[in-house]
């Protein structure tokens, strides 16, 4: 019996596999997949230390009725969806007062500003550093309207230090010469990396785990088994038993019915994200680019050219609606003259988000061995290392170096 069991191989769990691993721990992961699949393999491959701002703000309520009936909206609700997730959705919208969210942009700042050095020190730790790399993200707009518009969420992240510049048209064709379309302006956003593959690094860091004498088990957590206010074992989809010592719920999107078996409600929903990746783009980009108007990102990686993004509310489990990929790489194609998009391969994958736009990490309230790490939003990637640090320090009883009250698991 391992000393921690971890449900769920997605960064969040492989990150904090290695911190407890670091802290002499023996570690078994449960992944119903494969190690790095899910929101970690479609991501857009940011670290995105300055995306503090949760999407429901000012202003987005009265953006909802548009996003019902454009399917090719940023957010679009699939209408057989609506009345099952309607309320999550109002949940979601109490939160967008000015007050609530320069809250909670605060409160991600304190575990954004720990990304970078918590991920340099564990890549160096894996021997991947080369896997993070500088990259001053470029957002770039049809017209200075555009970012004006969102003044708000600009000025939010200038106070808590997150810094950019604006650029013309001219200088956004500087840094990138491939740009085209109709794209006048941008802003240049500071202190900003990427990940050379989100998926080939979270490979590279479970083969880590794996040689550091790490279990990763390919199974389905059916039921866990409570004595008292601890957790005694899980049961997995194939029949079999395994004994618990000290568990980690950090199974994203796939925790909420995990949750409930620990007695928290939880009100998790897992939001589609979409991707379309070319393997030989045929244009050269050297540096991720934001297009505020498209509401995606394109990631140059190891692999190709990523174009990723959208968020979906479908419900559970829902078919893929691959025309919202197509759609991405159609606006793709329009600021990226020449761009091949022949090979492309397509993704859809659920992203976790509570409503007020912060992860739930801490002790469970109801059991004394168990600890949480879910509901990441589109920043799982970006916390993952941090997340990892904070649930190795929860788990050795020392005092975490960040305030968790904010991401309390009860506070709902």
């Amino acid at each position: 019996m391992s000393d921690v069991t971890i449900i769920g191989g997605g960064i969040v769990g492989l990150c904090t596999a290695l911190a407890l691993q670091d802290d002499g721990h023996s570690v078994e992961i449960i992944e119903r997949d494969q190690p790095g699949g899910g929101a970690t393999f479609g991501n857009c491959g940011l670290l995105a230390v300055g995306e503090v701002v949760p999407l429901a703000k000012p202003g987005t309520a009265r953006k909802i009725p548009g996003w019902l009936l454009d399917p090719e909206g940023p957010l679009f609700v699939r209408p057989r969806a609506l009345l099952r997730e309607l309320p999550w959705l109002l949940r979601f919208l109490s939160t967008g007062s000015r007050r609530r969210v320069t809250e909670a942009a605060g409160f991600l700042a304190t575990l954004t500003r720990h990304a970078e050095a918590d991920y340099r020190a564990l890549l160096d730790r894996a021997g991947i550093a080369g896997n993070l790399v500088p990259a001053e993200n470029l957002i770039v707009f049809h017209d200075r309207a555009d970012y004006e518009k969102d003044r708000f969420t600009w000025e939010l992240r200038e106070a808590l230090g997150f810094r950019h510049s604006f650029l013309s048209g001219e200088e956004v064709r500087e840094l990138e010469p491939a740009l085209g379309g109709p794209v006048s302006c941008g802003a240049r956003l500071k202190g900003w990396h990427q990940f050379s593959d989100p998926h080939l690094m979270a490979r590279r860091l479970a083969a880590f785990f794996q040689a550091r004498g790490g279990i990763i088990r390919i199974a389905e957590v059916r039921h866990i088994e409570s004595a008292g206010d601890r957790v005694a074992a899980l049961h997995l989809a194939g029949g079999e038993r395994i004994d618990v010592r000290r568990l980690v719920v950090a199974a994203g999107a796939w925790s909420r019915p995990l949750l409930g078996e620990l007695g928290l409600k939880a009100p998790l929903a897992a939001l589609q994200g979409y991707h379309y990746h070319v393997p030989a783009p045929g244009v050269a980009l050297g540096r991720p680019v934001l297009y505020a108007n498209g509401g995606f990102v394109l990631t140059p990686m190891e692999t190709g050219l990523r174009i990723a993004g959208t968020i979906e509310v479908a419900g559970p489990d829902p078919a893929p609606n691959f025309s919202r990929a197509h759609m991405l790489a159609r606006k793709a194609a329009g600021i990226l003259p020449g761009l091949d998009l022949s090979g492309g391969t397509l993704w859809m994958g659920p992203r976790p988000f509570l409503p007020d736009g912060l992860p739930a990490i801490g002790r469970a309230p109801r059991h004394a061995n168990v600890f949480l790490a879910y509901g990441h939003g589109q920043i799982g990637v970006t916390l993952g290392a941090t997340t990892g640090r904070l649930v190795a320090e929860l788990v050795a009883g020392r005092e975490p170096s960040v305030d968790l009250a904010p991401f309390r698991p009860e506070r709902f």
